[in-house]
């Protein structure tokens, strides 16, 4: 009995690094897309026109591929190393066992990597859920634009590099008819995707209360038109709703 507990503890151990092995490689594919994109929007317009790459910005965003392909490289070796022993697996399940509330919540939640294939997770999570797809679901470019910008304004909202102005938040997304519904839903795939990547569960918590201060300025613009609308119909002036 005991050598078929020992069995299945392993099985289950060994399902668990595949899967966060598969989420570090969905984050790292991310970061090769991003590239690309980069890469893309660097190139000019019109080569004809004598316009010149954006090389510095290339190199940098090509330095940031690098470095998380080096660190998923790491992973997989610790996972391999430590697989055999007890207490083994990947950092990732290490990590979830212990939450330093000392630390920034970019910390807490595994700085720049974790984020960043936390937004890939989420992304590919919201393209598969009717209550925000419309939201998401865009061409190729202006859905990794908008990863883009969800990851700088996460890492920097969370303590880390500030790479988004969060004054841009209202007016951004003022016309979109985002109501409260619509951002719930938003915070449910959220905290999905970061327990699915192995973010403890007090660090999630916190995180997704720190995401709840920027309601008011996502859902205004939809609000402010409902109320008006509202208003409208009250004094008779919104012939939309005339019987």
């Amino acid at each position: 009995m005991a050598d078929a507990t020992k069995v299945v503890s392993a099985v289950d151990k060994t399902y668990a690094d595949i899967q966060s092995v598969k989420t570090r490689m969905t984050g790292v594919t991310g970061t090769l897309n991003q590239l690309k994109v980069a890469v893309a929007t660097a190139l000019p317009a019109d080569a004809s026109k004598g316009q010149q790459i954006n090389v510095g910005f290339v190199r940098q965003e090509l330095t940031k591929a690098k470095e998380a392909v080096a660190k998923f490289k790491e992973m997989v070796r610790e996972a391999a190393e430590n697989g055999g022993g007890a207490g083994g697996g990947l950092p990732n399940a290490r990590r979830q066992m212990k939450d330093d509330k000392t630390r920034t919540l970019y910390e807490r939640v595994g700085g720049d990597l974790n984020i960043e294939t936390g937004v890939e997770i989420m992304f590919n999570k919201m393209l598969q859920d009717s209550r925000v797809r419309s939201y998401f679901e865009k061409n190729q470019r202006k859905m990794q634009q908008m990863r883009k910008k969800f990851f700088q304004f996460i890492s920097g909202f969370f303590g880390g590099p500030a790479l988004y102005d969060a004054n841009n938040i209202k007016p951004a997304h003022y016309h979109m008819n985002i109501t409260d519904y619509h951002f719930d839903a938003l915070l449910d795939v959220f905290q999905a995707s970061m327990l699915e990547l192995g973010v403890h569960p007090d660090a999630t918590k916190d995180a997704i209360a720190a995401c709840g201060k920027i309601r008011k300025d996502v859902t205004t613009g939809c609000t402010v038109r409902m109320e008006l609308a509202q208003k409208n119909m009250e004094k008779g002036k919104d012939g939309l709703f005339k019987r």
